[in-house]
């Protein structure tokens, strides 16, 4: 999913705006191998600290404003990919799983040890219980920020389409072509077109 920054290739100095957009990419490449919301926060800071009227050579200020651009939608993308339109927010994990009734009649308290069991039948079923609970915990925890994510990142995002690019026509095809190739899901390909200006006569 990841998008290839080409200034990322080059053995030249980075500027301190180059410096966030490579913080923001290493961001979302974790966050695709860690499955950890909070990298998409801290990529969503970094891209808030690139201040393109820093760059004073057109050429590098428009290169850098397209890159924004994709890691943005990029960010945008992930959060679509990964929130589960069907997670159902009362649905909580246990804390601890109650352990199967032993055959002697002995009950463990939830959360015991699964070497307190003896049959090997009852303690496979004990220790499958336990790894899914503890998933349906991870992934309880991972909607939820995901969630509260899709609440602050996209209005920034949209501030920076704002602030970015005017009704120019070359403008308007770069962010319509950005948005077609990044972005997949219809609600939000339709909210994003929304900032598409009608093109200067």
């Amino acid at each position: 999913m990841l998008i290839a920054i080409p200034f990322l290739t080059k053995n030249k100095p980075m500027t301190e705006n180059e410096k966030y957009l490579k913080e923001a990419q290493t961001r979302v490449k974790e966050f695709e191998t860690e499955m950890e919301a909070e990298r998409l926060r801290e990529a969503s800071m970094a891209l808030e600290n690139v201040n393109l009227a820093q760059e004073y050579d057109s050429k590098t200020r428009s290169r850098l404003r397209k890159d924004c651009l994709y890691l943005w939608l990029t960010l945008l993308q992930l959060l679509d990919q990964h929130i589960d339109p069907k997670f159902n927010a009362d649905d909580l994990p246990t804390n601890l799983v109650q352990p199967p009734s032993l055959s002697n009649g002995v009950v463990l308290r939830p959360g015991a040890d699964p070497a307190k069991i003896d049959d090997p039948k009852l303690r496979a079923e004990y220790e499958k219980a336990i790894a899914e609970n503890r998933a349906k915990a991870e992934n309880y925890r991972l909607q939820t920020q995901l969630r509260r994510l899709n609440e602050s990142i996209p209005p920034k995002a949209e501030e920076f389409i704002r602030n970015s690019y005017s009704s120019a026509a070359s403008d308007q095809e770069e962010l319509k072509t950005a948005i077609e190739k990044i972005i997949t899901k219809p609600e939000r390909k339709e909210d994003l077109s929304k900032l598409l200006k009608p093109l200067e006569s």
